[in-house]
């Protein structure tokens, strides 16, 4: 299994491991959707396993910043994944 680690916004956290998007926005919403389709075109599929740091990393550039998603708290997501 091959692992690849994304920073990513520490709001999306309980939508990428529980599938709970309760107390997101519309529009953070599509940019969730967004990075889950490019994961799935890209990767194949969208298994987050772990989240890794306290998530008080600010940062205004991060891995989820081409969907949309502006500044905000950060921590590394790690994936399971199978290049295509």
């Amino acid at each position: 299994m091959k692992l690849e680690t994304f920073e990513l916004p520490t709001f999306w956290a309980s939508a990428l491991i529980n599938g709970d998007t309760s107390g997101m926005s519309d529009e953070d919403e599509k940019a969730l959707d967004a990075f889950t389709d490019w994961m799935v075109k890209e990767y194949g599929s969208c298994h987050c396993l772990d989240v890794q740091g306290d998530g008080d990393n600010f940062r205004w550039h991060h891995d989820a910043t081409s969907f949309g998603v502006l500044a905000c708290n950060v921590a590394d997501f790690v994936f399971a994944v199978e290049k295509r």
